[in-house]
């Protein structure tokens, strides 16, 4: 092996190391924490007497306030959708007023951005006056606008995929190339 072949290895290692080290730092991206969901009042699975005026969510985190990305579903046992309006942001607190006298279980399905850009949601039941005097009906009920829940997992496996490729695709190059300068 010649010695100009021999400087050249540590350089290619440190580039590949480079290039691995950034493939990574990118495909672990999307894991940074996001902001959670601390405490809400009504509280899950907690019985109140009665429909309260609105629910309102605590988080971890100030949430990102732009129109639209925020969004509060709250249904009886029925489907009925008892939002009324566009959720209220301050801060790390989104309150949703709630409209009618529904009774029985009742779920609070949410999604926020995060102070890190990432959306996440959840869901939650608590309990309004008598149970027993729950409406019932086969309505569907209604969820927060699935538009705008960010990127699927898959989407981030794809793009492991085609790094780890390319960074494959790289290396046979280099090895290739070097091959071909050894042997002229």
């Amino acid at each position: 092996m010649s010695m100009r072949t021999r400087s050249r290895r540590p350089r290619l290692l440190a580039v590949l190391g480079l290039v691995l080290g950034l493939a990574g730092t990118a495909v672990a991206a999307p894991a940074v924490a996001h902001d959670d969901l601390l405490a809400s009042d009504p509280a899950a699975d907690s019985e109140v007497a009665q429909l309260p005026d609105a629910v309102t969510l605590t988080y971890s985190g100030v949430l990102i306030d732009e129109p639209g990305v925020n969004a509060i579903s709250v249904t009886d046992a029925a489907g009925t959708e008892l939002a009324e309006g566009t959720p209220t942001l301050d801060g790390t607190t989104v309150s949703q007023a709630l409209t009618g006298d529904s009774q029985g279980p009742i779920t609070v399905r949410w999604r926020v951005v995060s102070s890190d850009g990432h959306p996440v949601s959840g869901e939650f039941s608590f309990t309004a006056g008598d149970p027993a005097a729950a409406p019932t009906g086969p309505a569907e009920p209604s969820e927060p606008d699935a538009a705008a829940e960010g990127l699927p997992a898959v989407f981030w496996i794809v793009v492991a995929i085609v790094v780890v490729a390319g960074v494959a695709a790289l290396v046979v190059a280099l090895v290739a190339a070097s091959r071909r300068r050894t042997e002229d």
